[in-house]
């Protein structure tokens, strides 16, 4: 009994350490075992993705914003379809900036109780809201978590289902330095960067923006959305 609970809290500690510190090092074994999600791209290309997930927000998607024209800097953003239904001029001013949007799902909630056919319009709704009209389709299921079914339809209506290697749980309110620490030590080319500005409180995510961005320069990375960083990596397989 003693080596079970013993076993336990080992896999326990595991878990944990690999929830909070996300080493790239397992990130090979993820992919094998959720082939439905991209989390990076292989490029050798210096070119880092940064997506941020569950705006619009009136106030702090323009922060945002303005962090990104300053650094010189794209992204995509994961919008939630109801919120760009309520904030159709955010969405309108994310564009004209020149950022991407993808496909955040309808509502800010978990689609695992939904039916394919909910789940489905849900996805169209969005669609609609947020007027993907070029470029790759991309989807995040709310949370990063979805039926293996679910993801087969996203896919199936021409969409790419993503998450990142580079996720600093900034919904749960860490502070600013692991924020800091963990996107900076999985800066890597083809890297993608999890980011929310869409939250109660992103105040933390704002404040190590400006820091994440600099450091990725001092690389000599570049920061753009995922639908960039996988065209430069599909025109280096082209070249090659």
């Amino acid at each position: 009994m003693t080596a079970v609970l013993l076993t336990a809290i080992a896999l326990l500690c595991v878990g944990l350490l690999m929830f909070w510190v996300e080493p790239l090092a397992v990130l090979s074994a993820l992919e094998r075992l959720t082939p439905n999600f991209t989390y990076r791209v292989r490029t050798e290309h210096p070119l880092v993705a940064l997506s941020f997930d569950d705006g619009p927000h009136p106030t702090f998607t323009p922060q945002v914003l303005e962090i990104l024209q300053r650094h010189d800097a794209k992204a995509t953003f994961f919008l939630i379809g109801e919120r760009a239904l309520r904030y159709p001029e955010m969405v309108s001013r994310i564009k004209a900036a020149g950022h991407e949007v993808g496909n955040h799902y309808f509502m800010n909630g978990p689609t695992l109780h939904h039916s394919d056919a909910a789940f489905v319009g849900y996805l169209e709704q969005t669609e609609r809201a947020i007027g993907i009209t070029a470029g790759p389709k991309l989807f995040r299921p709310p949370g990063g978590v979805a039926w293996p079914g679910q993801l087969r339809l996203a896919r199936a209506h021409g969409y790419e289902c993503v998450l990142g290697c580079a996720y600093p749980h900034d919904p749960m309110h860490p502070p600013v330095w692991y924020i800091r620490w963990l996107i900076g030590k999985n800066l890597v080319p083809g890297a993608i960067v999890i980011l929310h500005e869409g939250i109660s409180d992103p105040t933390r995510t704002i404040q190590a923006l400006p820091h994440i961005l600099t450091a990725g320069h001092q690389r000599r990375l570049r920061f753009v959305s995922i639908g960039a960083l996988m065209r430069g990596a599909t025109e280096q397989v082209e070249s090659t």
